[in-house]
């Protein structure tokens, strides 16, 4: 039974039985006497009470000795006539003895329905607890699964950092002295910056970030190569929240040669094929750049 919730009677007369014997635990005790102090279901309650505890007051007095027990004799074996004479008796006694009355067939019926009742009632209690156990159970399993999603997703992300990482470190290690670095600075406003580490032997470069504005969901940074004085697009990304942009593998030239500058302008998500905003960092290639 909940114990926050208040007693109805019929809850109350079903742990009659505990309370007359004392074993009520003391949460269901207090229960109860808050019930016995209800003008509602005082009356009930104490009657049950009596009647149970009147009950077990005749079950567990002693049986009464009859007068020839208590002087201790045994008493002579019948006669023949005497034996006539009490069957004759006892058939006559049964004739008129009268049948037991209805009242303690009631009572009898009431006190094993009762009896019943608490049975049934702490069954459902159990089986209360057992469900209030396997809905803790679930939730706990529930929220175990949930942390262990958010693992997985943040166990994928640092694997595709460490992947990133490793395609940076391959681009600059990989290029056995033959990596050029070009700083882009920026055009008009200071704060933002860029470093590319161009490996002109693997043809591949990784861009380094910084100090960069957000932009809108359908624009994005473009990084070109001015060769042979054309612009020619190279990669679009765009910074994290702290203004940073970390790119590996983009794809460049496997030699210096006509390429000049490098700079950054703000397009169209979907890129461009010429800039159409003035670029925002530019940087000179050195002129004795790597060439295998």
């Amino acid at each position: 039974m909940n114990t926050t919730t208040p007693y109805t009677l019929d809850q109350l007369r079903d742990l009659v039985p505990v309370y007359a014997l004392g074993m009520l635990r003391p949460d269901e005790r207090a229960a109860f006497e808050r019930g016995l102090q209800n003008p509602e279901y005082a009356a009930s309650l104490e009657r049950d009470i009596a009647i149970h505890r009147a009950a077990l007051e005749r079950r567990a007095a002693p049986a009464r000795p009859t007068p020839n027990d208590a002087a201790g004799s045994t008493p002579a074996a019948p006669t023949r006539a005497a034996a006539v004479r009490k069957a004759s008796t006892s058939r006559a006694t049964r004739a008129v003895t009268p049948p037991i009355p209805t009242a303690i067939i009631t009572r009898s019926v009431r006190r094993r329905a009762r009896s019943a009742r608490w049975i049934v009632g702490v069954l459902g209690a159990a089986l209360v607890a057992c469900s209030a156990v396997a809905v803790m159970l679930r939730r706990q399993a529930d929220a175990l699964e949930v942390r262990a999603s958010q693992d997985r997703i943040r166990i994928a992300r640092t694997e595709a950092k460490l992947a990133e990482r490793e395609k940076t470190l391959q681009a600059l290690l990989g290029g056995r002295g033959a990596v050029v670095l070009v700083n882009l600075n920026p055009a008009q406003s200071a704060g933002a910056g860029m470093q590319v580490f161009w490996n002109v032997r693997e043809g591949k470069a990784v861009v380094n970030g910084y100090g960069l504005a957000p932009v809108a969901g359908d624009r994005a940074y473009l990084l070109w190569m001015i060769r042979d004085g054309t612009p020619v697009p190279l990669t679009l990304f765009t910074p994290s929240e702290d203004g940073r942009a970390m790119v590996a593998s983009v794809e460049l030239p496997t030699t210096t040669s006509g390429v000049t500058r490098l700079a950054v302008t703000e397009e169209s998500s979907a890129g461009a094929a010429a800039p159409t905003t003035p670029p925002l960092l530019v940087g000179d290639v050195p002129a004795k750049g790597a060439t295998p």
